[in-house]
């Protein structure tokens, strides 16, 4: 579904922020796009939503190139980024503007996630904290109907509660047409969510993981994330041979 070959990015009088990455994401999953600060994870959703372009190599996005962001890419990707602005309407206006711009948009999916997260649509966008208008974003992304939602720092602003109800929310959303990406610091809110793993280090590609090891008893069990996080930049050698080993067997 986004498959990304030998890509290149930098910014003006800038060394690479993103060098010669080649991986593939796939529908019924939801991914996760971990490194530390300017390693360029942000960078790399932007590119993927067509706000960026790479300087070398290729991106394919379902089969369109987003650089070009055609009408027929537009309505399967709905980006949610760290930073946003709304208009200064009431929340039931906002769905009413903005969804006929998304084909598959599911008002049932809309309403459901609104109560969830304790959001009326009679309320004014413009009088509610910043979480309670991330909630509002989110919710429009997930009942969007989006083949690909792209998410950055999601739990950003969010309380326990609605962290929880975020995951379970996403999780509904995801099937096997769709796929979701997540970059995130907060490896701990979305590890149980992470069917695939994206490492970035020094604006490479260091791994790319399947988010289930196969533990003593042959069952299988979630990887601590942030335990790996923090291991691949200490040793990345020894965790990355542990891992294709893991793999193999």
């Amino acid at each position: 579904m986004i498959a990304i070959s030998e890509m290149s990015f930098r910014y003006k009088s800038r060394s690479p922020v993103l060098d010669n990455l080649t991986f593939n994401m796939e529908a019924g999953g939801v991914y996760g796009i971990l490194g530390a600060n300017g390693v360029g994870k942000t960078t790399l959703l932007h590119l993927i939503g067509g706000l960026l372009f790479p300087k070398s190599g290729q991106i394919s996005v379902d089969g369109h190139t987003p650089r070009f962001r055609s009408p027929a890419f537009l309505e399967q990707v709905f980006y949610v980024p760290v930073d946003f602005d709304l208009p200064p309407i009431k929340v039931g206006v906002y769905q009413k503007r903005y969804a006929p711009f998304y084909p598959k948009f599911n008002l049932e999916v809309w309403n459901n996630a609104l109560q969830t997260f304790g959001i009326q649509p009679d309320m004014r966008l413009q009088a509610l904290s910043f979480g309670q208008r991330k909630k509002v974003l989110l919710s429009f992304a997930l009942a969007s109907g989006c083949r690909i939602l792209l998410f950055d720092e999601p739990t950003d602003g969010l309380d326990i509660p609605s962290k929880d109800s975020f995951r379970r929310l996403l999780s509904a959303q995801i099937d096997e047409q769709r796929l979701a990406v997540i970059t995130t610091h907060h490896v701990h809110d979305v590890a149980m969510l992470l069917d695939h793993l994206i490492i970035l280090q020094e604006h490479r590609l260091l791994l790319q993981y399947h988010c289930l090891l196969r533990n003593m008893e042959a069952q299988e069990g979630p990887l601590d994330l942030e335990l790996l996080f923090k291991a691949l930049q200490i040793h990345p050698e020894i965790v990355q041979n542990t891992l294709r080993y893991e793999k193999q067997v």
